[in-house]
């Protein structure tokens, strides 16, 4: 099964829907997948990175991050 979203950048896209029917519980699709490197700030900080080990992976370029936002504390 093949669905539509409306993606934030990259307008409708088709992409894979739930692959099991059930008709008294219809899937809902709460979001578009994420951009790569949409939420690494934050599951970085959920595993206990700081902010500053945050950046210096960002600036090595060890990982991928679209959005400078702050890491939760």
């Amino acid at each position: 099964m093949v669905v539509e979203q409306d993606h934030p950048v990259a307008g409708k896209v088709r992409t894979v829907g739930m692959p099991v029917k059930l008709s008294a519980t219809p899937a809902q699709y709460h979001r578009a997948a994420p951009r790569l490197g949409e939420d690494t700030i934050a599951i970085l900080g959920e595993f206990g990175y700081g902010q500053q080990e945050i950046d210096a992976l960002i600036e090595a370029g060890a990982v991928i991050a679209v959005d400078r936002a702050r890491a939760p504390t």
